[in-house]
């Protein structure tokens, strides 16, 4: 009897010893791991709004991923906010109004669903009727709320779901320069189907899947033709112009595997690009998108488990250790399909598990800052341990500092994807944190006295992909791509934001993947650019002249 009771006491003080090295391990997970400092007046601030939506998650059912949109549903400029519903759960639509977020979904006839999650979702004018409509993917499949001034109605679209697949990510351009809307579709393994996770097997998931449009708005699944074939869970995808081409390229990020980088050889194959991801593993999840050093080169930085779990648990089932990267990914366009990982240079390598991930400039500096969402639900120590998610601002060195604190913007809940626009219509970026099994929180910019300027571009096929270039008085050339799905299971702005600094703007040139141009001089800063609707050169640019 004594030696049971010292066996139980040895086994609970081991318990306990475990215990205590995983309260520090995650209370110390939150600290900044570098030793850097940045300058108040570059740090934003925002406060808190309302927003009365709980995610409902079914740990049993569903993926851990939810859908967030932002859409501007009735073409005022102001983009509203979809979220996805849990498995039991209706979707829901929020309008900003008054400084609280209100829910609009009887008012503009958001469809109800059946028992299924919401899981990724999307925006774009598919039917041209000049009005943007929805597209989001549940276990059973992917629909097309269609928007008729400002009401929806809803239609499946047809397609070969795999008995093994979930569509859990949507990116959307034209793949092929028909004047259409293609779809990507990101899958993964059913739930009730997986093995573990942190399986690295080779072949473990479905094959996601290349849609082209018919010209109808039915598909055509031509992944094996365009050189796509490869199956193996995938968190999501982007369609977006790496080389400055015109033509759409490919950037995947597949879960326990490497990032994919695919261009586009001239809209019917698609060639596989060596990166620095290649033939190893990792998880990427989430992916960043823009052009963070202002070199007109589209960057990505990727999510993965960081430093919150060990490798020796992480890296599964991988025979060789050395394989495995756990550190958040962070490419640097060097041109030509070339990228170099610059997570450690940025001081973003060694933060912790993270989801999807954002760049924006948050303060109007002209240099983008990375958001990026943290907490596993299906993880136990986060239930105990919460991650802050992470809100870094960029320095002029192009390193990156912590300041969700001083920002107050800690997010205690199961973060997704963080969401950015400017709701309020001051010219500063505003927040949402989109969370799982927790509350969505939403914050407005505090503001400041820097300069901006925004383009507001149609939401259909002809935009999609464009590149927006800003070049300043002070000499800056900023650049934003006009993509569908950074973030997480989501979509942001079709309004693209360019902070200023003190500077005033020269000119603004919009450069379609047609080939087309369109350009603005001398604009008037801190406004709203609009384009208007005429025919535009394939060979001439076209110039606005708009004095300041």
């Amino acid at each position: 009897m004594k030696i049971v009771k010292k066996i139980l006491g040895g086994f609970v003080a081991l318990i306990i010893i475990l215990l205590v090295v995983v309260a520090i391990k995650f209370s110390r997970d939150r600290n900044n791991p570098y030793d850097n400092t940045i300058a108040d007046n570059l740090i934003p601030t925002f406060k808190e709004i309302p927003i009365n939506f709980t995610h409902q998650f079914n740990g049993k059912e569903s993926l851990p991923v939810t859908a967030s949109v932002l859409i501007d549903i009735n073409n005022d400029g102001v983009d509203e906010l979809f979220l996805g519903g849990g498995y039991n759960q209706q979707d829901e639509i929020f309008s900003y109004e008054n400084g609280k977020f209100v829910s609009i979904s009887e008012k503009v006839g958001l469809p109800k669903k059946e028992n299924n999650t919401t899981l990724a979702g999307a925006s774009t004018d598919f039917d041209n009727n000049g009005f943007t409509d929805l597209i989001v993917s549940r276990e059973d499949g992917i629909t097309i709320y269609y928007n008729n001034q400002g009401e929806f109605t809803a239609q499946k679209i047809d397609y070969d779901l795999a008995d093994n697949a979930t569509p859990l990510g949507l990116t959307l351009g034209d793949v092929n320069k028909d004047g259409y809307t293609d779809i990507f579709v990101s899958n993964y393994i059913r739930k009730k189907q997986m093995v573990g996770q942190n399986n690295f097997s080779k072949n473990y998931g479905p094959q996601s899947l290349l849609l082209i449009n018919n010209g109808d708005n039915t598909f055509k699944n031509t992944t094996i033709e365009a050189g796509l074939e490869y199956i193996h869970n995938t968190f999501m995808a982007v369609l977006i112009d790496i080389d400055n081409d015109t033509w759409l390229d490919l950037i995947i990020a597949y879960d326990t595997g490497e990032i994919r980088t695919y261009q586009n050889k001239g809209g019917e194959t698609f060639e596989l690009k060596e990166n620095p991801t290649t033939n190893k593993y990792a998880y990427p999840m989430g992916i960043a998108v823009g052009d963070y050093n202002n070199d007109g080169l589209v960057d990505f930085m990727f999510s993965n488990v960081g430093s919150t779990v060990p490798s020796f648990i992480a890296s599964g089932n991988i025979e060789d250790k050395s394989l495995f990267n756990p550190s958040w990914i962070f490419f640097e366009n060097k041109g030509n399909f070339v990228f170099e990982d610059v997570a450690e240079q940025t001081q973003t390598k060694d933060f912790e598990f993270s989801w999807g991930a954002v760049f924006a400039d948050m303060n109007n500096d002209g240099l983008q800052e990375l958001i990026v969402a943290e907490n596993y639900i299906a993880f136990p120590p986060h239930k105990v341990f919460k991650l802050p998610s992470r809100f870094l601002v960029q320095k002029e060195d192009h390193t990156f500092v912590s300041t969700e604190e001083k920002s107050g913007v800690v997010n205690p809940n199961y973060a997704i994807t963080p969401l950015v626009s400017d709701f309020n219509q001051d010219g500063y970026l505003d927040l949402i944190w989109t969370n799982i099994g927790s509350p969505v929180l939403a914050y407005i910019n505090d503001g400041g006295d820097n300069n901006f300027i925004q383009v507001i571009l149609d939401d259909n096929a002809e935009n999609l992909g464009a590149k927006v270039e800003v070049i300043t008085t002070g000499g800056k050339k900023i650049t934003e791509d006009f993509i569908v799905g950074e973030g997480l299971t989501s979509d942001q702005s079709a309004t693209l934001h360019f902070g200023l600094g003190k500077d005033n703007v020269k000119s603004v040139i919009v450069k379609y993947i047609s080939g087309k141009e369109y350009s603005f001089s001398n604009p008037k800063i801190n406004t709203r650019l609009t384009i208007p609707k005429i025919v535009i050169s394939d060979t001439i640019p076209v110039t606005d002249t708009i004095q300041g």
